[in-house]
């Protein structure tokens, strides 16, 4: 279509162009409206997830607080029940033990009682019969030893053996060439066991190498 010059267009016509230019400057100004409302709109609905979202993990945070405080709670209350059973388990042990060493201490004394009975009854008789002395002694003896016995007391055995630190105390050295050297010669103190384990080192006389013996001829005049 050919170009129509400016002065052949009429007023009207020309007031129709202008019209039909303003009516699609109106339409593109409501359609960038709309499009920047529709903008508005959505950054307004991301804000508002976005704010949903952190209202989630803070009610999630809250949540797990509350559930590890309570998981706190329950362990500390464990916590004081375990300390309660074990102080009350640490008193009844006492109280056991010591109920269980005064029975000992009451049974023994109640064995020994008769013992010191006959030692007075020994000690009131008037007799020169030394024999009859000694064998009311030896008696006395034999009871004790028998009573301890019953409490696991058991006597080391000393002399004649081999010197062992761990059951005898040295209390001197004797030379001597007629045993070993660290043979126990003789008992000065009795010692105890009390179910293997030793309550009172036996108080020894250890022997050690005596002076050298003369060889045969040795010393002769020629």
């Amino acid at each position: 279509m050919s170009e129509v010059e400016e002065g052949d267009v009429s007023p009207k016509e020309s007031a129709q162009v202008r019209g039909a230019a303003a009516a699609r400057g109106g339409e593109n100004r409501e359609a960038a409206a709309a499009e920047a409302v529709g903008e508005a709109g959505g950054e307004e609905a991301a804000a508002a997830e976005a704010v949903d979202e952190a209202g989630g993990e803070e009610a999630a945070a809250e949540s797990e607080l509350e559930k590890a405080q309570a998981e706190a709670a329950e362990n500390y209350d464990r916590y004081l029940r375990a300390a309660a059973e074990l102080d009350n388990f640490r008193k009844r042990t006492l109280k056991m033990r010591s109920e269980t060493r005064e029975e000992t201490v009451r049974d023994l004394l109640l064995q020994v009682a008769p013992l010191l009975d006959n030692m007075r009854r020994a000690l009131s008789q008037e007799t020169e019969d030394a024999a009859a002395v000694k064998q009311g002694v030896e008696l006395i003896v034999n009871q004790f030893q028998s009573i301890l016995k019953g409490y696991g007391l058991e006597e080391i055995e000393a002399r004649g053996e081999p010197f062992d630190p761990n059951l005898h105390e040295a209390m001197m050295e004797v030379a001597d060439s007629e045993h070993p050297p660290g043979t126990v010669l003789e008992e000065m103190e009795k010692g105890y066991m009390l179910r293997d384990k030793v309550v009172l080192p036996a108080r020894v006389v250890v022997s050690k190498a005596g002076e050298a013996q003369p060889q045969d001829g040795e010393g002769e005049e020629d």
